[in-house]
């Protein structure tokens, strides 16, 4: 006796049809997916470095409206972000895990070892970049704490690469005033920049052009 093919049976061409539909729509839905990922890591990394800029501005009430400068509140000169950063601890944060992205080129993990001065923030525990030289009555529209850049102040499309966090569409920014901001990058190609907002044309970590030979773009040691 014959077999013959159950009339319920899908055909080759039939399943070819259904995983091309499959595909056509995973396409068309994957961009959605990760726009809505990348909101997700950028909404948990605003959360975390608002907490840095609060400790920023208690740090600053208590020491004549004057940011971390020159040298830390271990008598450390300031060379890194990390080593302003270390003035925040013990008295104004108790955790590493707000200067850490799970991501990060710089800063993707810390061991939350707070104990000694040398154990703060050690490399590769700190994801933020610092503009050092500030006050509390510094613009407050001014940048005091970013995302690090590519060591020059600039960001790039490479997310692999320092200063390419966000693959170059954004920025995350704390203001002197404690605001905090996602804001879209400038620039085309592998180079972006964060705009001033008083000339979106210019660069806003060019910080000794417009903020005061002073003012420095400190990057987080890695």
């Amino acid at each position: 006796m014959k077999n013959r093919i159950s009339p319920s049976a899908f055909t080759l061409i039939e399943i070819l049809v259904v995983l091309t539909i499959v595909a056509v729509l995973a396409g068309l839905s994957f961009p959605a997916i990760r726009a809505a990922m990348l909101k997700g890591r950028q909404a948990e990394a605003t959360q975390r470095v608002s907490q840095v800029g609060k400790a920023l501005l208690m740090y600053a009430n208590d020491n004549d409206g004057v940011f971390p400068r020159g040298k830390n509140s271990f008598g450390e000169p300031i060379q890194s972000s990390n080593d302003a950063f270390r003035s925040l601890f013990p008295n104004y944060l108790d955790t590493e895990q707000v200067f850490v992205l799970g991501r990060s080129v710089a800063g993707p993990r810390a061991d939350d070892r707070c104990e000694k001065a040398n154990e703060i923030l050690q490399s590769g525990e700190n994801h933020w970049a610092y503009v050092e030289g500030l006050t509390n009555t510094s613009k407050s529209t001014w940048p005091l704490v970013v995302d690090h850049t590519d060591g020059a102040g600039m960001y790039n499309t490479r997310d692999s690469e320092l200063g390419g966090i966000w693959t170059g569409q954004s920025a995350i920014v704390v203001r002197v005033d404690g605001g905090v901001a996602v804001t879209p990058l400038q620039g085309t190609g592998e180079k972006r920049f964060l705009p001033r907002r008083e000339d979106p044309t210019s660069n806003a970590l060019a910080v000794d052009k417009y903020m005061g030979a002073n003012v420095r773009l400190r990057e987080p040691t890695n």
